[in-house]
């Protein structure tokens, strides 16, 4: 039986049928597997950063470990210490005697001694220094002696091992018929400086102040009595800054005296506070010697530190109040990293506090009984205590971020220095002891700023630019114009940033009158001009003068320039004195920068332009035509259609124009990190900078620890970034749909 020819062709026709179906069935699946991995890619970003965010926000923790085998001893000890990796420990004794014990097994080291005499021993002993194991101690004898303990690791291989040296550093003790000799010594403070100087303050029993000074270096000792003021003879608690040079003293009274002792012979009472009825017990200096934490018999704890006034003095000023404790307060103990520190009860009660955030980190108990005892590791991760039955216990700790809360990250707050709560972005500082200030508001707020005004500049531009091209230009001058336009997305934004920040911010700031008379002048000429052009435009219309209302544009322009130029000498002679940069700092308190928003705003309002641009000119050239000529032919004039037809009808894409430039200003990395000076004001004012958050991120990167507090911010300023992004794409998707159902009559 034959094949017809038919049949053959209807063969062919189903065999080229399937092999099309099955193209499009793997385009088909190309094509969703595409668009699966992008918004796989989208969410693994955003679980990315989710990820490096949330450990902010985790919870504080304590445990306790068991110590392997403390040392043996009688005497109650007076004085501990840990090594930083939580190894070796030592225990000072009330005889004098030092042992050592490794916490994670059983071995010792060979104890040291003080040398104390057989019938002499501690009655008191005081660190002086939150990074080295130096210490003072007061015998019933009135000796001073002042030791260091240093714990040191010794590498065998890939092994290490903490082995502690002890050093015996001064001896010290008042002679009889020396003025300063005393029956005995009641409280004690030592602190050690990071030049050497020793600083003792001590109260005797008849509640006298006294107060030595020893520079090793060049053997001078100074022992003089700090007057006290009337009132304040009873002296319940002590302590002197890191540096040596702040006194604070406690009263049973409740009130705190803040003494200046930088100069011996003229000591100073700085400020006299009343805390409260109830007596002070415990004081202590937190890191960087700024804030100063004070706990009451009630248990109440607060923090102080010095502000300025308005009549330029510093006053000792309440801060915060933090969880009060079941008990009297006995001993404050300040972090050797930040600012966290350890509160003791006379119960066995511990608190942690951080003095940034005025937060209560966590509670636990300790001991049962009370505590003699106490160290924090020298990475405020761990915690050495001693018990009044010379019971040793050791707890880790795991508070990693505690200068990120929601307080410290997005409210006011109170850093020590500043006259009162403010929200203060300053990630990094020149020293160890320096507070970080992690508020993301000024970054949110430099990011709105610099969107703004490169919105105030390119909105009106780009889409009065795409109505003309659009609309009225003509077919040969749009064909040249549009590319134009549409090739300046493609120049680097380092390469716009780069011009803003080196060669327009100068040039603005020496012509700055000039630009203000453009401001001024341009509008009135251009609307005579366009008056003009007006009464005359008919005339012209179509033929070889078509496009010349660009040219009579530039002209006005040119006008415009000269006339400005020729105007700005009088006018900033006769309103801002002859200098207008003096007259706005002097008259509305405003300080020009050189690298300001307004630089930015014209920098990023030229990267933005091509972007509404583009998606502007498109939406209103898809209007139909048919909707134009309707318009045209009932008698509407050629704006009027645009105004009243052809601009609704194109708002969908106007509007996605707007939120794409919009989300591309908020984005911008380099040409805001250029063109300003990348400073976290929260100030609307032009002529200053700003710092948004994406500058932000890569000024700071580079600088960030892995796994520190900065470095988990950074994560979480770019979540937000992402978030924003994410809320401007989903606005414009919803409003542009609004759009889109309005106008689908048209």
């Amino acid at each position: 039986m034959k094949t017809s020819d038919t049949d053959f062709s209807a063969m062919r026709e189903d065999k080229f049928e399937q092999s099309r179906r099955r193209k499009d069935r793997i385009a088909r699946k190309i094509i969703s597997a595409g668009g699966y991995m992008i918004i796989i890619s989208i969410l693994a970003i955003l679980a990315f950063l989710v990820y490096e965010t949330v450990p902010l926000f985790r919870g504080e923790s304590v445990k306790k470990h068991d110590v392997s085998d403390a040392p043996h001893f009688t005497a109650p000890t007076v004085l501990a210490g840990v090594d930083q990796y939580q190894e070796l420990y030592y225990l000072l004794d009330k005889a004098g005697k030092i042992r050592y014990g490794y916490l994670k097994n059983a071995s010792r080291l060979p104890a040291d001694s003080l040398g104390l005499a057989p019938d002499e021993h501690i009655i008191l002993a005081a660190k002086g220094n939150l990074q080295k194991e130096t210490f003072s101690v007061v015998t019933n004898k009135n000796r001073f002696l002042t030791a260091e303990i240093r714990l040191k690791p010794v590498y065998s291989g890939h092994t290490r091992k903490i082995t502690a040296e002890f050093n015996l550093l001064d001896e010290w003790k008042t002679e009889d018929g020396d003025a300063a000799k005393i029956p005995s010594v009641k409280r004690l403070a030592f602190s050690q400086n990071d030049d050497g100087l020793l600083t003792y303050v001590w109260v005797d029993s008849a509640g006298k102040v006294w107060l030595r000074r020893l520079d090793p270096d060049f053997g001078e000792n100074t022992v003089v009595a700090i007057p006290l003021p009337a009132g304040a003879a009873d002296i319940s608690a002590i302590t002197i800054d890191p540096d040596g040079e702040n006194l604070a003293l406690g009263t049973a009274g409740g009130s705190l005296l803040w003494f200046d002792i930088s100069d011996a012979e003229a000591i100073e009472l700085k400020d006299r506070l009343q805390v409260g009825g109830a007596p002070i017990t415990a004081v202590a200096y937190l890191i960087g010697g700024g804030t100063l934490i004070a706990g009451t018999r009630q248990g109440d704890l607060f923090s102080f530190f010095p502000v300025r006034t308005r009549g330029n003095l510093f006053k000792l000023t309440r801060i915060h109040s933090f969880l009060p404790m079941r008990a009297a307060i006995t001993s404050i103990f300040a972090s050797p990293r930040s600012r966290l520190f350890l509160a003791m009860d006379g119960k066995g009660a511990a608190q942690l506090g951080f003095s940034t955030s005025g937060k209560t980190e966590l509670k636990f108990t300790a001991s049962k009984f009370p505590l003699i005892a106490l160290d924090i590791a020298p990475k405020s991760d761990g915690i050495l205590a001693v018990d009044k039955r010379n019971r040793v216990g050791f707890w880790s700790l795991r508070i990693a971020h505690p200068e990120a809360t929601l307080k410290t990250l997005f409210g006011k707050v109170w850093y020590e220095g500043y006259p009162g709560p403010q929200f203060v972005w300053q990630s990094t500082g020149g020293s160890d002891s320096f507070e970080p200030k992690l508020s993301i508001v000024p970054l949110i707020f430099g990011t709105l700023k610099g969107t703004l005004y490169a919105m105030l500049f390119s909105i009106p531009l780009a889409i009065l630019a795409a109505i003309y091209v659009s609309q009225f230009a003509p077919q040969k001058l749009a064909r040249v114009v549009k590319p134009i336009v549409e090739i300046m997305a493609a120049l680097p934004s380092v390469v716009i940033g780069m011009l803003a920040g080196l060669y327009f911010s100068p040039l603005l700031e020496k012509n700055l009158m000039t630009a203000f008379m453009l401001l001024t002048v341009s509008p009135v000429v251009f609307a005579v001009g366009a008056f003009f052009w007006w009464k005359i435009a008919r005339k012209i219309q179509g033929g070889p003068f078509a496009g010349s209302e660009l040219l009579f544009a530039l002209l006005i322009g040119i006008l415009s320039f000269f006339l400005a130029l020729w105007l700005k000498t009088p006018v900033e002679n006769f309103l801002f004195g002859g200098n207008i940069q003096s007259w706005l700092h002097h008259a509305l308190g405003l300080t020009y920068d050189t690298r300001n928003s307004i630089v930015v705003g014209f920098a990023l309002g030229f990267a933005v332009v091509p972007i509404i641009f583009t998606m502007a000119e498109d939406a209103l050239s898809n209007v139909p035509a048919s909707l134009k000529s309707a318009a045209l032919a009932l008698g509407a004039s050629k704006w009027q259609t645009v105004r009243k037809v052809v601009l609704p009808a194109a708002g969908a894409g106007i509007f996605a124009g707007v939120m794409l430039g919009l989300g591309r200003a908020i984005g911008e990395t380099m040409i805001v990190l250029m063109a300003t000076g990348n400073t976290p004001l929260l100030d609307w004012s032009p002529f200053n900078g700003f710092r948004a958050m994406s500058a932000n991120i890569a000024v700071e990167i580079p600088e960030a620890p892995v796994g520190g507090t900065l470095y988990h911010v950074l994560f979480l300023t770019a979540l937000l970034l992402f978030a924003f992004t994410f809320i401007l794409n989903t606005v414009s998707s919803i409003v542009g749909e609004r759009l889109r159902k309005k106008y689908a009559r048209f």
